[in-house]
């Protein structure tokens, strides 16, 4: 059964690496480029006896990879996807997954932690914030109601601890930073003390009518989470629930919406902390960055010294998978400079990547030039990720993404 559903969801799905010959690639990079990112998905290793598959968990490898293989891909989905697909017993996550990020202008506040949140506040966001530390390789996720944080989660902690932590580490280490808004009542859910109860193969089978208190419903897609909110049996809320996704999840609470209280990450933030995102700066020597976890370090250095990573093994590797590696750069301007180039280049093997940033980046500037690079390409599947681009929620990425599009359909006429 587990075979055929990811024989299944790999028909389906795009590889964000690969399919790779064994002969064309080091796997260890492949897998070091897995885990330091800290994604979740699975690897598919292809030879003459069949398909093998290996989970991987926030970047932790749940077992040991196939030896003899022909092809390797790696898909990326979500979280309790993995758990369920290969019956891990793993602690089920948070099913958060939203199509509507939030962008702050980290420039425009000097990247100041707490002018952070106080445009979180300003802002009245109701959401969350998703953190990847890339030095440490852990997550962690801020709650957000109206802006204050309303539950911490970092790593194994939670609470009032998880968020000290939180807020030390981003002052510390490189970090992934990302907000998206969430719903009022799929909100009021997840902060109450509720329990998995339930895991099932389609949605008929689920017994919402028989739940007392409230419950969620999640459908788990390896790309997708959808909602419904019930209240003794009577659904409330309805956001993205699928007719057929691959398992449904129950949880049910025995409490009623209730009001929370405020975790204030403004007593826990000195004055002058700063996130630790580096500026390109011309004027200032040449920087060397961990391609793994983007730390800095010396240009003398063999080894990361914040998280192991063999650099000598990094400039071994070929051009385009150092391309592909760059586009998580933590210096904007660099990341610019990356997209433009796998643009130029007409990098078709970046394209999942590309897609997997389409659809995760909140900062406009990017997502423009996302939409340039993918104007310069030359296959099918960029144009389509650059139609999807001209359905995008921010007006700018929007307009940008139809002017290419309305070039290319001049050339076509001319």
């Amino acid at each position: 059964m587990q075979q055929l559903l990811l024989a299944e969801c790999s028909l389906k799905l795009k590889p964000l690496y690969g399919p790779f010959h064994r002969d064309m690639l080091n796997f260890s990079w492949l897998l070091e480029a897995v885990k330091s990112s800290l994604r979740s998905g699975y690897f598919m290793f292809q030879s003459a006896e069949g398909l093998e598959f290996l989970p991987i968990l926030e970047g932790k490898v749940l077992g040991e990879h196939a030896q003899k293989f022909e092809l390797v891909s790696f898909f990326p989905t979500l979280e309790n996807f993995v758990i369920h697909a290969f019956g891990l017993h793993e602690k089920h996550k948070l099913p958060l997954y939203s199509e509507k990020p939030l962008w702050i202008n980290m420039e425009s506040i000097n990247f100041n932690i707490r002018e952070f949140f106080k445009k979180l506040i300003d802002f009245e966001t109701t959401g969350f914030m998703s953190i990847d530390n890339r030095v440490k390789l852990k997550k962690g996720y801020l709650l957000l109601q109206k802006g204050m944080v309303v539950k911490a989660l970092y790593g194994e902690d939670k609470g009032e601890k998880a968020l000290k932590e939180l807020l030390e580490d981003l002052n510390k280490d490189i970090c992934t930073i990302r907000v998206y808004e969430l719903s009022e009542e799929l909100l009021a859910f997840l902060l109450l003390d509720y329990e998995l109860v339930g895991l099932y193969n389609n949605l008929q089978s689920v017994p919402v009518d028989k739940t007392q208190g409230t419950a969620l419903v999640v459908s788990v897609s390896p790309e997708k989470y959808g909602y419904a909110v019930y209240v003794q049996g009577e659904e409330i809320y309805r956001e993205g629930l699928e007719d057929e996704a691959s398992f449904y999840e129950l949880m049910v609470s025995s409490e009623l919406f209730t009001d929370v209280e405020h975790l204030d990450p403004l007593l826990f933030i000195e004055e002058h902390k700063q996130l630790k995102i580096l500026k390109h700066d011309p004027d200032n020597p040449i920087l060397y960055f961990c391609p793994a976890c983007w730390s800095v370090v010396e240009k003398e250095d063999k080894v990361c010294p914040a998280c192991g990573y063999d650099l000598t093994e990094f400039h071994q590797l070929p051009y385009e998978y150092k391309l592909i590696m760059a586009l998580e750069h933590p210096v904007k301007e660099m990341r610019k400079n990356v997209i433009y180039t796998v643009g130029r280049k007409d990098l078709e093997i970046a394209l999942p990547h590309l897609e997997l940033m389409a659809s995760r980046e909140t900062d406009p500037l990017i997502l423009m030039e996302i939409a340039d690079a993918l104007s310069r390409m030359s296959s099918s599947e960029a144009m389509n990720l650059l139609r999807l681009l001209a359905q995008h929620q921010y007006p700018v990425v929007r307009s940008r993404a139809n002017m290419h599009l309305q070039k290319k359909l001049r050339n076509v006429l001319e």
